[in-house]
């Protein structure tokens, strides 16, 4: 057991950890205790572990890029894969093969291959390309558990043509779906000899995109289509240039999924539109990436009778973040008016995840009838240096803590103008229906009702992650706190302060501090009810100060400075990322999400009505630099904290106001109240070496699985970008 300790005082300074050097493969070591330099000046592998997860899917080196081909077996232990690919070519992120590791409660995982005593990610690779149907890359796909000869079965992209862009005319047969199965519980795909199962977009549609196949069965689709229940449907990420993003949808055709017939898009949007006007929806784009159909209720995955859901990656829509969003549309399906297909009625869209987390896929937990979904997050890295930096980390690519998403209510919400604008809501008409918030509105007030219940995509971590505490090797919780604009210089000692462009920053410590960058913590936070959407307000806010360098730190050296805040006069969610780094190694553009806080009425005992704001109830994870939160469980924001100093680690309570607000008879009161941390995370892939050296896999081109099923392989390189130089192979 570890020790739970009980703090009492706000504002002490936390303790400082000794830094200390690295090793390095290179010839220029990283002095942690020094303000940094251009990260290309290191040696490679030096900054290996510097920023490194210990409780995240992540390989041991190399690349990790989409989640992919998830899916549970018989016995209940959960396949969580990816698209994986060397550093070192012939191209990273594109040329990719498919990597796995086995888990059963997600604190805990193997890679697949595990011959040895040792465990690395390369020997989990279960299917890699160089075949007639995938020449030159591996793309997405999904599983049907028993499908081709009965075997869990694969069916996923095949790239034939590079490259491949929502910006760039597409060359057609670029790419295909194609089909694989297993005889071996999923460690190794077999391609049999057969043509692409769909071997192009439908006639006439001049496409953005023709990816990433989602196999999936939908009895509330039969019902529509008058299909058994039984019936497999297949949905095809995609967009029609200069006309909008697509979801393309199939059916099965034959009992061995070898064959699908084309009914028409299931889900269509314009180009780069938006759901909402107040950017609570992010922007459709013109291509849809790694898309999902769901069926989901309050408990998680429905078939049945669950509400309707899409989830989907759109690109060309966003300026920052590699132009994606990471979307979610709420609504019901409907036949077609047009062709054979169903299509959605979109009553709600939001976003699943307004960092970098990007690809966002689920898969099921058939014993408690959950999704579980992982989203994907790049490095995020100055674009000019990111490939050479990535050979000083040796790696690159995390996964999201597994998440829960289902159906959420939220009751009681007074039913005015907010609650009636299009957003990531939209409003109850009886249990598991829904339609657009200003039609459930309006039909509240002809009724009566003052109130409405909203309804949205629920995204929390999951239940497995309450595991992560028993891992900590120390826990505290820190007092109640209040504290307002006026008061904060005599109600605590120990503030610092930061002054620009006459806004003010506090930075309250904590009493205590972790000592890494392996923590959750969990609070809420009440602001005033008046600082909402008002303009008086402006540059406000309050929350966390995440990780902060030490108070002794020489006054000419840069700093690490990160927070996490809510900015109530335009309901955003910020993290701030000023590190020391600065921008020309890495990004530190705040990250910022849209969430509105909502005006609930209550009734007590004696029948008295009262209304009050919603909190923000907080939970945040530190891992390495990956940081991710999750707020009222509709907002989640994950990002890269690419920290310095080995002891830039206090943290504290944030407020921030102008200089207006100082003197100002404003209610700029702020409630921190159930503050918890605990620190420690268990390492997830026990199993494999602890030794950077022997983590480090410098191979070079295509990944293969061992004891490739699938050879000779057919490749003949045609298409195919070159090696890098070998200057650039250094160890």
């Amino acid at each position: 057991m570890h020790p739970t300790l009980a703090i009492t005082v706000a504002c002490l300074p936390a303790a400082l950890v000794a830094a200390s050097n690295i090793s390095s493969n290179g010839t220029t070591v990283p002095d942690f205790h020094l303000p940094p330099q251009n990260l290309t000046i290191y040696g490679n592998n030096s900054l290996f572990a510097q920023w490194r997860t210990k409780a995240r899917f992540r390989p041991s080196s190399n690349h990790i890029g989409d989640p992919t081909a998830f899916w549970q077996d018989e016995q209940g232990v959960f396949h969580v894969s990816g698209l994986y690919s060397y550093l070192r070519g012939p191209n990273i992120s594109i040329t990719s093969s498919i990597g796995s590791a086995l888990t059963s409660d997600f604190l805990s995982y193997v890679d697949a291959h595990n011959y040895t005593n040792s465990s690395l990610f390369v020997n989990g690779v279960s299917i890699g390309p160089g075949n007639e149907n995938d020449p030159l890359a591996v793309f997405d796909g999904s599983v049907i558990p028993k499908g081709y000869k009965g075997l869990p079965t694969l069916i996923y992209t095949g790239v034939h043509y590079l490259p491949i862009s929502w910006s760039k005319p597409y060359i057609k047969g670029s790419e295909v779906q194609t089909l694989a199965y297993s005889e071996d519980n999923g460690a190794t795909w077999i391609k049999p000899d057969i043509e692409p199962v769909i071997p192009g977009p439908p006639e006439g549609f001049n496409v953005t995109g023709f990816r990433d196949p989602w196999v999936f069965q939908a009895p509330q689709f039969a019902k529509l289509l008058n299909d058994t229940p039984e019936t497999w449907y297949l949905s095809v990420s995609s967009g029609i240039r200069q006309v909008g993003p697509r979801l393309l949808l199939y059916r099965q055709n034959t009992s061995d999924f070898t064959s699908w017939e084309f009914l028409g898009p299931s889900v269509s949007a314009p180009v780069n539109t938006t759901f909402s006007a107040g950017n609570f929806s992010g922007n459709d784009g013109s291509n849809y990436e790694t898309s999902n159909t769901l069926f989901l209720d309050e408990n998680g995955e429905n078939l049945e009778d669950g509400v309707n859901f899409v989830t989907m990656g759109a690109e060309s829509g966003r300026e920052t973040h590699s132009f994606h969003y990471s979307l979610w549309k709420m609504g019901k399906f409907v036949r077609s008016s047009v062709n054979e297909s169903v299509i959605l009625e979109d009553h709600a869209t939001g976003v699943i995840d307004w960092g970098i987390g990007y690809a966002c896929t689920t898969m099921p937990d058939y014993k408690t009838n959950r999704r579980l979904a992982f989203c994907w997050s790049n490095d995020d890295f100055n674009s000019t240096i990111s490939e050479q930096v990535g050979y000083r980390i040796g790696s690159s690519g995390v996964y999201s803590i597994p998440r829960e998403v289902y159906y959420k209510e939220i009751p009681g919400v007074v039913a005015d103008d907010l609650a009636a604008e299009n957003g990531y809501w939209s409003v109850t008409t009886e249990y598991l229906n829904t339609t657009l918030a200003k039609d459930g509105v309006a039909l509240a007030k002809a009724n009566g009702n003052d109130t409405v219940i909203l309804a949205t995509l629920g995204c929390k971590p999951a239940r497995e992650i309450l595991g992560f505490r028993k891992y900590a090797n120390q826990s505290w919780t820190e007092s109640d706190f209040d504290v307002d604009v006026k008061s904060i210089k005599s109600n605590c000692s120990g503030v610092e302060f930061t002054k620009e462009e006459g806004v003010t920053r506090a930075f309250i410590p904590f009493q205590q501090s972790p000592h890494s960058r392996h923590w959750e913590l969990q609070a809420t936070v009440d602001i005033p009810e008046s600082s909402l959407r008002n303009e008086e307000y402006e540059d406000f806010a309050a929350g966390f100060t995440l990780l902060h360098s030490s108070a002794s730190a020489p006054s000419n050296y840069s700093v690490d400075d990160a927070a996490m805040l809510y900015r109530p006069s335009n309901e955003t969610f910020m993290i701030t990322r000023e590190v020391a780094l600065g921008r020309d190694n890495v990004n530190t553009d705040p990250e910022m999400g849209k969430l509105r806080l909502w005006n609930i009425s209550s009734t007590n005992t004696e029948g008295k009505q009262s209304y009050a704001i919603q909190s923000l109830n907080i939970r945040a994870f530190m891992d390495g630099s990956f940081f991710e939160v999750y707020v009222n469980d509709v907002l989640t924001i994950s990002t890269h904290l690419y920290y310095w100093y080995k002891d830039s680690t206090r943290m504290g309570f944030y407020l921030q106001f102008p200089d207006t607000l100082a003197n100002s008879t404003l209610d700029t009161g702020v409630k921190f109240s159930n503050i918890s941390v605990w620190e420690g995370v268990p390492n997830v892939f026990s199993k494999r070496p602890t030794k950077p050296a022997e983590l480090i896999d410098n191979g070079i081109g295509f990944v293969q699985p061992p004891n490739n099923p699938n050879v000779p392989l057919t490749y003949d390189g045609v298409g195919a970008p070159p090696l890098p130089p070998c200057r650039n192979l250094h160890q």
